[in-house]
């Protein structure tokens, strides 16, 4: 689904966001047709990088993490990354009617994967996992989210350039508070249940 956009939502995204919102995606389609798929990236990534490559903090050596250690690390961050969108999407649609919008779950639920989508997809420089360049890439693709999202959600939510100015400042900040939630949900696991160890 994301890939028959995706050059469209780079160079002409208000054309593409109502291509979108013409399609009249479905939750399940979002799911089957591109979010279970993409949300392997990141996770397969990292797992492939952190076995096989190793970490390197500041030029030291570099240390790969045990396959028993980083495969439930993976599978979490992959059912995290499921969670976290229908999280958004539910966030999107419990705000909708403050700021005029009548849409319905599978339309948030479809803005949410398509603004999730950069992210999801710079998740492949994990292969490589150089801190720098895997914050780098991640910011921008974070970046891409973010225009992405202030572009859609006029189009999308069916509101005004205004309100959806502020919709998306909105979305951003649950966002946030869903990233922060995991971030806290990752170090309580690793501290527990999921330890890293070092190979």
């Amino acid at each position: 689904m994301i890939f028959e956009y995706i050059w469209d939502l780079v160079y002409q995204p208000q054309r593409a966001w109502r291509r979108i919102r013409r399609q009249n995606y479905t939750l399940i389609h979002c799911y089957t047709a591109q979010l279970i798929w993409l949300a392997l990236i990141p996770p397969a990534a990292f797992f492939i990088g952190t076995t096989q490559m190793g970490w390197s903090h500041g030029g030291s050596a570099y240390h790969t993490l045990t396959i028993a250690s980083a495969l439930p690390i993976a599978v979490a961050m992959y059912l995290a990354i499921l969670v976290g969108v229908a999280g958004l999407a539910t966030g999107i649609h419990w705000m909708e009617r403050t700021y005029g919008s009548r849409s319905s779950f599978d339309t948030c639920m479809v803005l949410a994967t398509f603004v999730a989508s950069p992210v999801l997809i710079a998740g492949v420089v994990g292969l490589l996992p150089v801190l720098w360049l895997d914050v780098g890439v991640i910011m921008a693709a974070t970046a891409m989210s973010c225009y992405l999202m202030f572009v859609g959600v006029p189009v999308m939510m069916n509101v005004s350039e205004e309100r959806g100015f502020f919709f998306s400042i909105s979305i951003v900040t649950v966002g946030l508070c869903v990233l922060v939630g995991f971030l806290i949900t990752a170090v309580v696991l690793s501290a527990t249940v999921l330890p890293l160890v070092i190979s």
